[in-house]
């Protein structure tokens, strides 16, 4: 009897193994850094010690539970995670499960990105980008003002709450859309975790529509709204802040070497009692591959973060290169420069240039 139980549980966990290894699938993403201080004010944003920078590791894992049901996790650790000392970053970007009723009805629930703009729920996904870093008038708000109610982003990064989203099929074109249901953002709240709880009743609703005019034209259309209840450091009600912004995108493969993508995002923030003002940023990146494996860009991209505040603004721009030198394996470099005007209270109108490298490897 017992010479058949080593050939039983072999046979058993094979059987486990073939099971699971139909249902999971695991990718991920690798990214490091590096930066150095060229010329100009040598702001704490740039960095004059030529500094290497491990920058993330994402394990993204997908469970299809059930030929309709999915579960996907995208775990992270940034910036040489040791939890132990109190370094880095460690977490989830998302969380969540997918039922699929069919191609045009999907419902998701957990966390999820805040699906807004081209870049947001790729930026953790280096090598699926061309440029270097997802542009900050974008994408970063506190990266182009550190007013208080300034640096409030277009949109949260993340959001936990309930989606629906699917595609089809209209006048001969494809589309997809995603409507979301999410705590919101609680910055200014006295939770602080709107991943766990939130502090009112009030929810923010993202949307957002891509339609392929032709198979080489997309365009796109976000739109994001928050009410929240604003507090002070002593968790003292000071009223309501509303967050309401809207985007537009385009990508279009002009031939087949030359592509540009642009986005445009605007939107106003009302914090009762205290201010209500417009903001807006754009990007454009034009970029051309001069061969097989070598592309080129010119990332510009310009933020106002207060539309009544004169002489703000900040404008990045950045030619660089893309080189694929294995499959999924790419080296970016480029020269990045940021020039502000002399009321923009973050840079107050000093201006620096830095060198930019990073090997992004996608497995």
């Amino acid at each position: 009897m017992k010479k058949w139980i080593l050939p039983f549980l072999l046979l058993m966990f094979s059987s486990l193994y073939g099971d699971w290894t139909d249902k999971v699938t695991i990718n991920g993403y690798f990214n490091f850094e590096f930066e150095e201080h060229i010329k100009g004010d040598k702001h704490w944003r740039s960095d004059e010690y030529a500094s290497f920078d491990s920058d993330m590791i994402d394990i993204v894992l997908n469970v299809n539970a059930t030929d309709r049901l999915r579960l996907a996790v995208d775990f992270t650790w940034e910036h040489g995670s040791q939890s132990e000392i109190d370094k880095g970053n460690v977490g989830y970007e998302y969380a969540f499960a997918e039922y699929t009723l069919s191609d045009k009805l999907r419902i998701r629930a957990g966390k999820m990105f805040t699906p807004f703009g081209i870049y947001n729920e790729i930026h953790t996904a280096k090598p699926s980008t061309i440029i270097l870093k997802e542009p900050n008038p974008t994408n970063k708000m506190y990266f182009i003002s550190n007013d208080e109610y300034e640096q409030t982003m277009l949109y949260p990064r993340w959001g936990t709450g309930v989606a629906l989203l699917g595609n089809d099929m209209i006048f001969g074109m494809s589309y997809d859309y995603i409507l979301q249901v999410t705590n919101g953002d609680l910055t200014y709240g006295v939770n602080k975790n709107e991943y766990d709880k939130d502090d009112n009743n009030q929810k923010a609703i993202t949307a957002r529509v891509r339609v392929d005019l032709t198979d080489d034209l997309q365009i796109g259309a976000s739109a994001y709204h928050d009410k929240m209840i604003h507090y002070d450091s002593s968790s003292n009600a000071l009223g309501n802040m509303v967050v309401d912004s809207q985007g537009l995108q385009l990508i279009w493969h002009i031939n087949d070497d030359f592509r540009l993508e642009a986005e445009y995002m605007t939107g106003t923030l009302d914090v009762e009692g205290i201010k209500s003002f417009r903001r807006s940023g754009f990007s454009i990146l034009p970029s051309y591959f001069i061969t097989d494996i070598v592309n080129l860009y010119f990332l510009y991209s310009k933020a106002d973060p207060n539309h009544d505040v004169s002489k703000n603004s900040v404008v990045n721009y950045a030619p660089g290169v893309n080189i694929e030198v294995d499959d999924n394996m790419f080296i970016k470099m480029d020269y990045y420069n940021v020039e502000s005007e002399v009321n923009n209270p973050l840079f107050g109108g000093k201006d620096y240039s830095e060198i930019r490298a990073a090997l992004a490897i996608g497995f």
